[in-house]
């Protein structure tokens, strides 16, 4: 089977209305191609709108929103789930794919800021839009092949100084426990929870590190695993109608590294319900 074929192969009917962060690059953009065959409407939630409108006026005669969306901000999250909310009362699906790695400042609300982004932003999202969602919506959430980690003795979510590796493994262990908090304690009955993760992939996540890193990193990402196309199917599988409430899916390859998706049970050692007991703010 081809990409092609399997994207043919997905049925997503019952899914007409479409958001998606981290839409512009990467996993995100390959999302959003294998989606503008389908009979749905997307929204594209984008830092750089010039980007996002770029990616609209390709397709004219597809029906494509962009709103404005800066993850590192919970006054600009705030601003765009409000639009989101208003525009679009019967929104079926959330893709949260927007991530970073390697952010050295701190985010406008304190926190480290990869963690800032790659955590609280996510989770700040999901919070503040939820009681504001009136029918039945799946949030799709983006995880890694680095949530299975062992959480670092000590590490802290606040902490700034915290190693570029560190902050993102951090980041995603607590993601992919949230995504289990939120499914198992079922505040809203009217919401789905999708845990997804692409495998190991040749993306721009990598932005903010040095130059010889990005050059050097994008090449070898490329050349030994599986390209954005592939990896955008885990996410593709989690917005298509056969995911259900609480499914775990990743590519069925070696160590989750690469492959075609597979939908498993969410493994008992990434629960880690006593994060939440040690959480704080930075205020």
């Amino acid at each position: 089977m081809n990409v092609k074929k399997y994207v043919d192969s997905l049925p997503v009917t019952n899914k007409h209305t479409i958001a998606i962060t981290g839409a512009t690059s990467g996993i995100g953009k390959a999302l959003f191609y294998h989606l503008i065959n389908k009979d749905v409407d997307i929204i594209l939630l984008v830092r750089n709108l010039n980007k996002g409108n770029a990616l609209k006026n390709e397709f004219p005669n597809k029906k494509i929103d962009v709103i404005e969306y800066d993850q590192s901000s919970f006054k600009k999250i705030e601003k765009a789930c409000d639009e989101l909310a208003n525009k679009y009362p019967k929104l079926d699906t959330i893709v949260l794919d927007a991530g970073n790695l390697g952010e050295k400042a701190p985010t406008e609300d304190g926190y480290p800021g990869t963690i800032g982004v790659n955590y609280f932003g996510v989770r700040h999202f999901i919070d503040y839009i939820s009681p504001k969602l009136k029918g039945n919506v799946r949030f799709v959430i983006q995880g890694s092949i680095v949530g299975g980690l062992k959480p670092k003795k000590n590490a802290s979510l606040l902490d700034i100084h915290l190693k570029m590796f560190d902050q993102y493994n951090l980041s995603k262990i607590y993601l992919e426990a949230y995504f289990y908090k939120l499914f198992t304690e079922k505040h809203y009955a009217n919401i789905e929870y999708v845990l997804t993760e692409p495998g190991i992939s040749g993306t721009n996540i990598i932005r903010n590190m040095n130059g010889f890193i990005r050059f050097n990193g994008k090449w070898f990402l490329k050349l030994f695993f599986h390209s954005p196309k592939k990896a955008s199917l885990t996410l593709l599988t989690g917005v298509s109608d056969i995911a259900k409430n609480g499914d775990y899916i990743v590519p069925r390859g070696l160590f989750t590294m690469g492959g075609y998706p597979k939908i498993k049970e969410f493994p008992s050692k990434r629960r880690r319900e006593y994060l939440f007991e040690k959480e704080k703010s930075p205020n």
